[in-house]
């Protein structure tokens, strides 16, 4: 008869022959975990105890998976319950597994069951859970669990480097590309490590990541788009910090000017927040912002209080009928009202093409009551349209009148 010691023995090695090689070990408790956790860190199931069934049968199955396990390497697994009543009992209960790690906060955009990822040190960098885990076969999740550990070791690579660059602009640059690694969460001290490589964010770097685009007190809307299309052509700037400005842009101005005046902006950096990812939220929403936030700005509308916008910005007048050659007279004359309107520009065009263009200011008003343009069309016009900037300010826009066309 084998000795007891012999048949633990003898079951301890017929385990270790079927588990593939580099899989990772499960461990019941964190203290027991810590003993046994190498740089790659701890991966931990978590699920809701005692309601979620599914949720539960789900992690056990999956940590279990022998395709997971070879995914997590050699990181620390732990099945980890959490408790929607946190009493006594079951903090205690929780805590066992849990140890030094902690849960993703309450308020965290983490639903359960997941699958979450922290370092060595017990930091919190990444997650697996909602429709991207319940929809997922276990080999599906495998490649989810290798791709996040590929994602930290890129991430671990650009710190290596920046330690190494010499350069503050380079040191900086690549702490920022450490923070857009797909996938996980911006390293610890990230931007400590920032201040410290670049003093003063002479390259800009910090100031990237800081990113956060709003109006100012007290800024006039020129400027607030001049600071928007720069930051629309600097190239440090991520695709989706330039679509969450135009996001908060397009809110502005429809605040602002309204649907009517502040159209064809609206227009402009909706189309430029779908350019820069089609398929993001963002530029998915940009095709329903440009339908439901936009009037059309006709011929025939004239201009009155609820039109001059409270800036001087274009207004792109539609359907004008300027389609053949010839000459024509456009014609501005007030109706009524108490502060007429001052013309700082009026344009010709056809689509996005300026034909012509009249740059010299004009004001109609009860001492002279009409103005009159002449424009001459050499060829044909698809679609042709007038860009009135209009210049009255804020508080000056008490003013009724017509524009006509007519064909000399």
């Amino acid at each position: 008869m084998l000795k007891k010691s012999t048949v633990t023995l003898s079951l301890a090695l017929l385990v270790s022959l079927c588990m593939p090689a580099g899989a990772a070990s499960q461990y019941p408790t964190f203290e027991r975990a810590q003993q046994h956790v190498t740089d790659t860190g701890y991966i931990v199931f978590i699920y809701s105890a005692g309601w979620d069934k599914y949720g539960e049968k789900l992690c056990k199955k999956l940590i279990a998976t022998e395709a997971v396990k070879t995914a997590a390497g050699d990181a620390a697994l732990l099945l980890a319950p959490i408790y929607q009543i946190r009493d006594e009992k079951n903090n205690a209960a929780a805590k066992n597994v849990m140890g030094a790690l902690s849960y993703p906060g309450d308020m965290a955009d983490i639903s359960y069951p997941a699958i979450v990822f922290y370092e060595k040190g017990g930091r919190q960098y990444a997650s697996i859970h909602g429709r991207e885990l319940m929809r997922a076969t276990p080999d599906q999740v495998a490649t989810l669990v290798k791709n996040r550990l590929a994602a930290k070791k890129k991430q671990e690579e650009l710190l290596s480097k920046s330690r190494a660059a010499t350069s503050p602009g380079e040191k900086a640059k690549l702490l920022l590309e450490s923070s857009r690694v797909s996938g996980i969460a911006w390293p610890g001290g990230l931007r400590e490590a920032m201040q410290a490589a670049d003093p003063g964010d002479k390259h800009g770097y910090l100031g990237v990541l800081n990113f956060g685009f709003s109006p100012k007190q007290g800024e006039s809307m020129q400027d607030f788009l001049s600071r928007l299309d720069a930051v629309l052509a600097n190239k440090l700037y991520a695709p989706w910090q330039k679509q969450r400005a135009c996001a908060a842009a397009i809110g502005h101005i429809r605040r602002s000017l309204g649907t009517m005046a502040g159209g064809p902006l609206i227009t402009k950096y909706a189309k430029a927040m779908h350019k820069l990812d089609p398929d993001s939220t963002l530029g998915v929403s940009a095709p329903v912002v440009m339908r439901d936030w936009v009037r059309r700005y006709h011929y025939g509308q004239g201009w009155s209080q609820e039109i001059i916008p409270s800036a001087p910005i274009p207004m792109l007048m539609h359907d004008v009928p300027m389609e053949k050659p010839g000459t024509y007279s456009v014609t501005f004359k007030l109706t009524t009202g108490r502060d007429g309107i001052r013309i700082n520009r009026l344009r010709l065009m056809d689509g996005e093409r300026c034909i012509a263009s009249q740059d010299s200011p004009r004001d109609v008003s009860w001492g002279n009551t009409q103005q009159v343009y002449t424009f001459t069309v050499k060829t044909p016009l698809k679609n042709p349209a007038l860009e009135i900037t209009y210049g009255n300010p804020p508080d000056k826009r008490s003013s009724w009148g017509d524009i006509t066309v007519t064909a000399q």
